[in-house]
């Protein structure tokens, strides 16, 4: 997860969530420009360059390339992104046997996770572009549905059981508003009448990860002002939201919720390598059903499969996604990586099944 931050740190952070707040794991002042380079720094938060906002170079059309004449492929699949791509890739699964993607989504700019809703349709938290995208499924690659700005700030996640005609429920890493500014937020969209609700705490400083159950309770994974994880809980999703308590997660990561109910939270940085729990309830009292199991490298976001069998995590460390068995209680095996077409230095973070976890 990347953010294009109004702070200039002393050095430009290359790392993941490298080096700028307080409990050191800040987000990047680094934004790379469109020749390639790194080193780009943003003055204002709410201030982006040009050739990034809606309609500018690398917002002016979303092109779909199939590589495969097979259609059954694009019935379902894998997604993965990277960050410093422009580009989200559909691939067969399984896909054991690492193939070629069988079709491309272009155009998008720092994507951070990437979601697919209940419908199968792909939705894309743009950072470059303070955009939501969402693109049509049920299968792979689809035309855009259409897209909503974000105005809260930048997208880092997202949630929703129809995207194209619901409500999207949009992680925002720190908000530009002047009543949450340098504060995370979770804000309510729709692709008709864009982002008209915020929700925030005091527990979300800097937010990585959003999940929403069925009956519409929705959860957010930050860090607070000093740097601990935290878990906040929105009864309905709205409120003023409470800290979960029993969180054991010592970083933020993405979210999921699995075919039982229980939220899969990924601790990004856990010893080195990453790790995922799984908790029970978290409204607000979490109990924990399994981990930490941990990740084969980094990863800040995953997601799990239609039955909640397999779990796809980005590891962005070794660039390429990794596919795990999942279990809630035993824990995950990793079962193979894709790694075909995919740049180890454009950060491999965003992945997702197509279907998603019947949650």
């Amino acid at each position: 997860m990347r953010l294009f931050t109004s702070a200039l740190c002393t050095a430009v952070a290359v790392g993941l969530l490298a080096g700028c707040s307080s409990g050191n794991l800040g987000s990047t002042s680094s934004l790379p420009s469109t020749s390639g380079a790194q080193s780009h720094h943003v003055q204002a938060l709410s201030l982006i360059p040009a050739d990034l906002r809606p309609g500018g170079a690398l917002n002016t059309a979303h092109q779909l390339i199939f590589n495969s004449p097979d259609k059954k492929k694009k019935k379902g699949g894998i997604y993965v992104s990277e960050f410093y791509g422009s580009d989200i890739y559909g691939y067969t699964n399984p896909d054991s046997s690492n193939g070629a993607p069988i079709c491309t989504v272009s155009g998008v700019s720092y994507p951070n996770s990437i979601a697919v809703d209940g419908k199968g349709n792909l939705i894309d938290p743009d950072g470059g572009t303070r955009s939501v995208i969402v693109f049509k499924g049920p299968g792979m690659c689809g035309s855009e549905a259409g897209s909503t700005a974000d105005s809260y700030g930048q997208p880092s996640d997202a949630s929703s059981a129809n995207a194209a005609t619901g409500t999207i429920v949009v992680g925002n890493i720190f908000d530009n508003s002047s009543v949450n500014s340098g504060h995370g937020s979770i804000s309510l969209c729709t692709l008709s009448g864009g982002c008209t609700t915020n929700l925030t705490a005091s527990s979300m400083y800097e937010v990585a990860g959003v999940a929403q159950a069925k009956n519409k309770d929705c959860w957010a994974s930050a860090t607070d002002s000093a740097g601990t994880a935290t878990l906040t809980y929105f009864k309905g999703c709205s409120g003023s939201g409470t800290q979960a308590t029993g969180f054991k997660n010592s970083s933020y990561g993405g979210l999921d919720i699995d075919s039982k109910g229980n939220i899969v939270s990924i601790d990004a940085f856990a010893n080195g390598v990453g790790a995922v729990y799984v908790y029970k309830g978290c409204n607000p009292a979490c109990t924990v059903v399994g981990g930490p199991f941990a990740l084969s490298g980094e990863s800040v976001f995953g997601h799990l499969d239609k039955k909640s069998k397999n779990f796809i995590a980005g590891d962005f460390a070794n660039g390429k996604a990794d596919v795990y068995s999942y279990s809630a209680t035993k824990g995950l095996k990793l079962e193979y990586s894709i790694t075909n077409g995919l740049t180890s230095s454009y950060d491999v973070e965003g992945v997702a099944f197509n279907p998603r976890s019947k949650e």
